[in-house]
């Protein structure tokens, strides 16, 4: 009984752990932020042709997933290697020990850099959310392809009003809950904001399904090889 307890405190613990590391990420995210996770999300498959960065920067259907990040409706959430906040020194909380080497880099950062960017923790998952960017009514069936003319409006689009879920964690620290937590938080978020609910693309094959079954999407179309998933937040 005891060893049960000490391992349910440990899980607790963790779990405690890792969500003092998930936090938003705010309208003035850069582009680049979100490329190495879209680049897992293009490149799940080691069986399919990999699609070089460079590519999927020049290509429609990859850019609709991350230009121009902080448009309205924008939401991500990322899980960093450790606490963002866990090593910041504020103006009140610095002491004489600091050295005058640290405060002079603190305070004189070299051209490009700041002290804040320096000490930024690796980001190492991230699940975003956005709408499709456009004003017209489009009807689409849930078997047909996700472009409507020539607006591409996202592989896993069903409506105007539901933005369609991203999520990729680098491989190092998959198969670790952070995935998990990661779709929770930006559920949670999206409903806040009072989205109906949210939708997503996932390809046949792809383990990822399993979470999200698990976390209420179901099934609503197809889109090529791919479900198109939706989760009700309502």
């Amino acid at each position: 009984m005891n060893e049960r307890q000490n391992q349910d405190s440990a899980e607790a613990a963790r779990r405690t752990e890792l969500r003092s590391r998930i936090r938003p990420l705010g309208a003035e995210t850069p582009d680049e932020a979100f490329l190495p996770f879209l680049d897992l999300c293009f490149n799940w498959s080691m069986d399919k042709p990999r699609i070089d960065v460079d590519e999927l920067l020049e290509r429609d259907d990859a850019a609709f997933y991350f230009k121009d990040w902080g448009r309205e409706g924008d939401i991500a959430v990322a899980a960093y290697a450790k606490d963002p906040n866990g090593g910041d020194v504020t103006d009140e909380q610095t002491t004489d020990e600091q050295t005058t080497d640290e405060q002079t880099s603190e305070d004189h950062p070299a051209d490009g850099q700041t002290g804040a960017a320096d000490s930024e923790p690796e980001i190492i998952g991230l699940a975003w959310l956005r709408l499709a960017a456009f004003d017209a009514v489009i009807e689409k069936s849930t078997d047909t392809t996700s472009e409507a003319g020539s607006r591409f409006t996202g592989y896993g689009w069903v409506a105007g009003d539901i933005p369609e879920l991203s999520l990729a964690v680098l491989p190092d620290h998959q198969s670790q809950g952070i995935g998990g937590m990661l779709l929770d938080v930006a559920c949670t978020l999206a409903k806040m904001s009072g989205f109906p609910a949210v939708s997503l693309s996932v390809e046949d094959g792809n383990g990822a399904a399993r979470l999200y079954h698990d976390r209420g999407f179901v099934t609503v179309g197809r889109n090529g090889d791919a479900d198109i998933l939706v989760r009700q937040l309502k």
